[in-house]
């Protein structure tokens, strides 16, 4: 059986399009055991390409995707100091999470960052733990027409 290989690299505003897909069938597939559907549908709500086509444009952020085979199966990306968010598609690769999460942890490295923080979905929190994220607290991702997400606030201390 043939691995299929992945590719990372930095996000343009052509892939906004793709990138709002893997957000929400990451949502919808990941996220069905952990959220109801009006909490999965206000979440895949803010993932538009228009939202995606901001963050790229935006300085602050820097978006990686993991392409296989020519689809994009994952993106990641580092706002400051914050893991703001890491969606791998249903079907991608094992480990291409694990893959972009050691992308930006090397890249926060890189620019200095000493630690990062993120907000963990109930459905990803043994993912973080497993890769040395510590919770911090739970809160309350408020999200549109007043739904908000359970979640937990997570840090990890990076090594030099």
């Amino acid at each position: 059986m043939e691995t299929a290989t992945l590719c990372l690299r930095p996000a343009t505003a052509e892939d906004a399009p793709a990138l709002a897909r893997v957000f929400a069938a990451a949502i919808e597939d990941k996220a069905r055991d952990a959220y109801g559907p009006r909490e999965r549908a206000a979440w895949v709500a803010r993932g538009t390409r228009e939202r995606f086509a901001a963050m790229l444009a935006d300085g602050r952020n820097t978006i990686v995707l993991a392409q296989c085979d020519g689809t994009v199966c994952g993106v990641a990306s580092l706002t400051g100091f914050e893991l703001s968010l890491l969606y791998a598609a249903p079907g991608a690769p094992a480990g291409t999470g694990a893959t972009l999460l050691a992308a930006i942890e090397a890249l926060a490295r890189e620019r200095g960052i000493s630690g990062l923080q993120l907000c963990a979905s109930r459905n990803a929190l043994s993912f973080y733990l497993r890769h040395g994220y510590d919770i911090v607290s739970a809160a309350r991702r408020p999200l549109a027409d007043g739904v908000a997400l359970s979640v937990c606030l997570m840090a990890k201390t990076l090594d030099a």
